[in-house]
């Protein structure tokens, strides 16, 4: 999906375009500069939750596969952040070969960022709940 996210039928153009149709659809007509801020929000949103869920499987991916603990270790996680990372390094070097897109190093800090984010729940609720066994 991430592939697919990263070609020019997903560039801001094009899933503008959308997402002014179901703003109007829903709330009728909006400023330009409202239109802009929820765009980047939309876009923005969708790298954290996108890298975030990546994150997330990985992290059980790697629990399913690798001995140890059934709670949580470092290992999984860190091993998940590290397949975040790859993703969306190669997704944004993608990206600079695609005319409608723009490779942004912000970008992936905001993956890594939403990568982090699912990260740190999943410990959290980890010890949450080992704690009440």
């Amino acid at each position: 999906m991430i592939g697919a996210f990263s070609t020019d039928a997903f560039s801001s153009v094009h899933t503008g375009n959308v997402l002014l149709k179901i703003i109007h659809a829903i709330y009728g007509s909006i400023s330009h500069h409202a239109f802009i801020v929820i765009h980047a929000f939309v876009r923005k949103a969708a790298h954290f939750i996108a890298y975030g869920t990546l994150s997330c499987l990985a992290f059980y991916s790697w629990r399913a596969t690798l001995p140890g603990r059934t709670r949580w270790t470092f290992k999984w996680s860190g091993l998940a952040l590290a397949i975040t990372l790859l993703a969306a390094s190669l997704d944004e070097f993608h990206q600079s070969f695609v005319p409608s897109r723009t490779a942004s190093p912000q970008d992936v800090l905001l993956d890594m960022m939403g990568a982090m984010f699912v990260q740190i729940l999943i410990a959290s609720f980890s010890r949450q709940s080992a704690g009440k066994l």
